[in-house]
């Protein structure tokens, strides 16, 4: 019967993305190239999350960012480069993989999370990656990570360490309008008051626009790429931004 449900489904959706592609649609995510008139809502933004993929704001904006820009270009980050992709987005990871000349994977695999990723290299906390060595890599990806660390500038000094002389870091972090700086609370055990205070159960942190500082205090040079950098049109169809406007969403 589970069977003979999926079969209908996959039907159904190939005809509603039939109709789509002859008819036109509202919108398109930008990495699986799925039409519809809008997307799906998650506890952070509504009508931003793609079906297909489960792609948010951030990793269509980075996927946008990799592919219509050409001073950060897949080409010139990823494509025959050592890649490191810190808890990889299933979305992008295939895709990046393609390119790279060495791909690993990694994340800390705490309870609760040991069957998210089909597959991780190196079970390991961004913050004491002692396992690598120093300019080990090219480029380190990590979407959506530093929030989660408790020492999250630690984690950037290592990420620092690990890059080549020469090589790229890519971040993305939540962050939240009308907040004068990041704010953290590392003393906090209650999941659901992290979970208010910072919008999920096992966030530390919320960040504001001195993550860039941050960022430049161990030792990066900084290149801050969002919503704005792409024309209105391609702005709405790919859904680079909230259609709700909650807060923003950059990535680094």
């Amino acid at each position: 019967m589970k069977k003979i449900k999926r079969i209908i489904r996959a039907v159904l959706n190939r005809s509603v993305q039939t109709y789509y592609s002859l008819f036109g649609s509202k919108v398109e995510c930008n990495i699986c190239h799925y039409k519809t008139d809008i997307l799906n809502s998650d506890a952070w933004h509504n009508f931003s999350v793609c079906p297909r993929c489960g792609s948010g704001v951030r990793l269509r904006l980075l996927w946008a960012t990799l592919n219509s820009t050409s001073e950060w270009s897949i080409d010139k980050l990823i494509k025959n480069k050592a890649v490191l992709h810190f808890a990889p987005e299933k979305a992008i990871s295939d895709l990046v993989e393609r390119v790279a000349r060495k791909y690993k994977t990694a994340d800390l695999l705490a309870d609760g999370y040991l069957n998210a990723y089909h597959h991780i290299d190196y079970n390991m906390d961004i913050s004491d990656m002692h396992q690598l060595h120093d300019g080990e890599y090219d480029c380190i990806i990590a979407c959506d990570v530093l929030e989660h660390v408790h020492d999250d500038k630690k984690a950037l000094r290592e990420v620092y360490r690990v890059l080549s002389k020469s090589g790229y870091c890519i971040f993305t972090v939540p962050q939240k309008d009308r907040l004068e700086k990041t704010y953290e609370d590392l003393a906090l055990t209650d999941p659901k008051e992290s979970e208010e205070k910072f919008g999920q159960l096992d966030h530390q942190r919320i960040y504001r626009n001195d993550f860039v500082q941050m960022m430049q205090d161990a030792g990066f040079e900084i290149v801050q790429v969002d919503e704005s950098d792409f024309d209105d049109k391609r702005r709405t169809r790919n859904v680079l931004y909230p259609p709700v406007f909650i807060g923003t969403s950059a990535c680094y």
